[in-house]
This record gives C-alpha cells, structure tokens and sequence, in this order.
C-alpha cells in the first residue's frame, strides 16, 4: 500500500525537478542517480527545505504541500539525516540524542529509548563526545537522533558517502534492522549500486530532475528500459534464506524464492535472509553443462533479452527459473558460441564471486 503520494514541481534558474511517485507503507524507497540529477532537491522538498516547491505532498491522508496549502519545516515530522551527521560537537552522544527527544512532539518513554539504543549498538557511546566516534558510529547517532523525533517518514541523504566500503560494512546491517523492524517509511538517496541493492525494496532512478525509471529493486536493476542495467557494474540481485552448511568447507547454500540453490563462501544460520548480488562481468555461459569445473554454481537459463550488443561486448538478461541475471560477455564469445533470444545455455558463478548483502 502506498503511504504518501508525492507530485513535485520546481524551477530554478537553470534546472527544473518533476517528479511524479508513491511511498509504499512499508520498506525502503531507494533514489538513485549521479551527482546533480536531484536527489537531495527532492528529499528538500518533501522536507519543507525548499522554496517555490508546486504540486502535492500527502502523507497518509494529511497535506504537507498543496494548492492552499505549504507547511513550513517545523510542521512536517521529518527525520532527515544529512551526509554530514551534523551532530552538535560540544554536545554528548547522550545530549545529541535528547536534542531529538525534545523536537519529538509525543511523549517518549525509557523504553523507546533503550529499544533504539539496542538496535544501533550505541548504548555504550553515550558519554563520549563526536569527536571520539568512528564515521560509522556517529552516522549511528544521527540516525539515532533522527529516530527519536518519531517522524513520521525518514530521508537519508547519502549517509554512507563519506565512508570506505568497510565501514560501510559495518553500518548497512543496522540500516536493514530498521529496515525490518520499524514500520517507518523511508527514503534512502545514494550513488553506490551496492548500498541501493542491500537495503531498498523499491527504486526511483533519477536524470536532470526527472524520474528515467521506477520500480522494485529487482526490475530496477535487470530491466532494459532502466538505466541501471546498462551501468559499468550493471549486477542483479538475490533474495533467499540459508538452507544447508558445509562447515567442512566453509559453505553455504542458499535457496532462492525461486527455488534456485546457490552456494556462497562462509557459514551462515540456517533459515537467515539472504540477499546476493552477482555482477554481470563476474557470470559466463556454455550451451553444455560443465561435467569437472571448479564452479560450483551451474544453473540452467534462457537468455530472455539482449539489453546492449557493441563491438566489443555484449549485456544478456538470462531467466534461471524465474530469477533474473544480468551476464557481460565478450562479443567474440557470444558470436562462438552462436547465441541468440530464447537460446538455452547453463549460467556459471563462481561462489567466490558473490556478494552476500
């Protein structure tokens, strides 16, 4: 179900956003695009930061934006986490957490309070003062601060951004457990691929101000009409749970809604979700299945669309049993191997290959 309803309009003297889009009630409304396409414009808008802003803005059935209506800031129960954290420095953690507190027009109690602190891992960090905090814990706080406003939609604008993809490590699972345990709409705008594929449900990929593609993360990412599928680093994205170890080995199975077992390194709890992504340039093809191969993923597939063919390579969508990949080949190989639409090959990933998100 949708939770807000969101139709945008603004000019500035030399670039126009319009946007046209849903916020579902539940998961992460994921906005993608390069630097200067609108990302953090739209998130402004719907927070009240922007002036001149025309359309509609309804969250579950209350106006923010509208033709007699504007609410300024202050009136729209916004958690905002900026790129910058913006924590007061001469404040606590604690005292940077209260500070959300007394901006929440409800009443709080303990156990909201230690139930979030839980959630981010930052009970232990309340007396230490920002400047004492690694980039991934004072995201945490901010996110933390964020959160006891009890807004009623959250944006985050590129929080990671100023991360290494370690520390980055280290915060998306906590992103995913609001993700899964609130109830909170959010929107979270990014520029990393791998950041969008581990945490959003949903996409809108943006261009100068306007809206290329919409829909879930999967579509989004494997789709030909999106621009996502045609990027350098074009992957698509796997939703399962664990359902064998190979402690032996250091393996792990998982099996995918589709029903395709995949085998990844490590050792993960039976019956956990799991999302995997498998870049296009990391899969390859045989119309055979491989009898001795160092592969241990070798999936049967149709090739389904042939989304990009140039001199040098081509981008195939192939259909493993309702589950789409995205597969980078070289065109000298496609031309060997005569392939073409509807051709049946067998898909092989290398299990040292996938990434587990």
């Amino acid at each position: 179900m949708s939770f807000a309803e969101c139709d945008i309009k603004l000019q500035r003297a030399e670039f126009r956003v319009e946007v046209k889009f849903s916020v579902p009630e539940r998961g992460v409304l994921g906005v993608f695009g390069h630097s200067g396409s609108g990302k953090t414009t739209l998130l402004r808008c719907i927070a009240g930061l922007e002036r001149n802003v025309h359309g509609s803005i309804e969250l579950n059935n209350e106006v923010w934006l509208g033709e007699n209506c504007n609410l300024p800031s202050q009136q729209r129960n916004v958690g905002y986490v900026f790129q910058d954290n913006r924590l007061f420095p001469h404040l606590s953690v604690k005292e940077n957490l209260e500070y959300g507190i007394r901006r929440n027009p409800h009443n709080i109690d303990s156990l909201d309070r230690d139930y979030l602190h839980e959630l981010l891992n930052i009970g232990h960090l309340l007396k230490r003062m920002p400047s004492q905090l690694s980039g991934g814990e004072t995201q945490r706080v901010a996110i933390g601060r964020a959160l006891l406003k009890k807004p009623k939609i959250l944006l985050l604008d590129e929080p990671l951004s100023s991360l290494d993809w370690k520390r980055k490590q280290e915060i998306l699972p906590f992103l995913g457990k609001l993700h899964e345990e609130l109830s909170i709409p959010m929107l979270y705008v990014s520029h990393s691929l791998e950041e969008v594929s581990f945490l959003c449900d949903h996409m809108l990929v943006m261009e100068q101000g306007s809206i290329r593609f919409k829909g879930n993360i999967q579509d989004s990412l494997v789709t030909p009409e999106s621009p996502l599928a045609t990027a350098e680093n074009a992957a698509a994205i796997l939703d399962g749970n664990v359902s064998k170890q190979e402690k032996e080995f250091q393996i792990s199975t998982i099996h995918t809604k589709n029903g395709n077992a995949i085998q990844v390194p490590g050792i993960l709890p039976i019956g956990q979700h799991v999302r995997l992504r498998t870049r296009a340039s990391d899969i390859s093809l045989s119309k055979k299945a491989a009898s001795d191969s160092s592969i241990l993923n070798i999936l049967e597939g149709v090739i389904t669309e042939i989304i990009e063919q140039q001199q040098a390579h081509v981008l195939l969508q192939v259909n493993v049993n309702q589950d789409r990949l995205l597969v980078r080949l070289t065109n000298k190989s496609y031309q060997l191997l005569g392939l073409d639409l509807q051709q049946k090959v067998f898909v092989q990933i290398k299990a040292v290959s996938i990434r587990g998100l």
